[in-house]
């Protein structure tokens, strides 16, 4: 049942989520024997990732609407967004510094994993593909 649910997402979208579940946890990591263990920066990067997936299922939505417009209306549309998550994103910022500079650099980090994520969706679709076309292989293999 769950995996029909997901065969009707976009492959890429699950990919991009990946990638940005495998760079959070590194950053995370990473951050807290930096930090000492900070708890603000935990939070930090927790709410930065959580904002992350927020913006990126938006990115998708806004998209997918958009496809659907006439060009003019499309582009109005994209810029609108772009702008409302442009300001969200300086807002959450503001949240953080007001919390603690720990918590504010752990957003911006969190945030910032949608560009790295980005990176690593090639990276993951090509093992995804390499291993359904494995599974497949065996699959043939064992009828044979």
């Amino acid at each position: 049942m769950m995996t029909e649910e997901f065969k009707e997402i976009n492959p890429v979208l699950l990919e991009l989520l990946a990638g940005l579940g495998i760079y959070g946890a590194a950053a995370g990591a990473a951050g807290m024997v930096t930090s000492g263990g900070s708890l603000y920066f935990l939070a930090g990067i927790l709410a930065g990732l959580f904002f992350a997936v927020c913006l990126i299922l938006n990115m998708y939505l806004t998209i997918d609407t958009a496809l659907d417009l006439d060009p003019e209306s499309a582009n109005k549309y994209m810029v609108r967004r772009t702008l409302v998550r442009k300001v969200l994103t300086v807002l959450a910022a503001a949240v953080g510094i007001k919390i603690h500079m720990l918590t504010f650099s752990g957003i911006i980090l969190g945030v910032l994993g949608i560009k790295i994520a980005a990176y690593l969706q090639p990276l993951i679709h090509r093992r995804v593909s390499e291993r359904r076309s494995g599974r497949n292989e065996e699959v043939e293999s064992k009828m044979n």
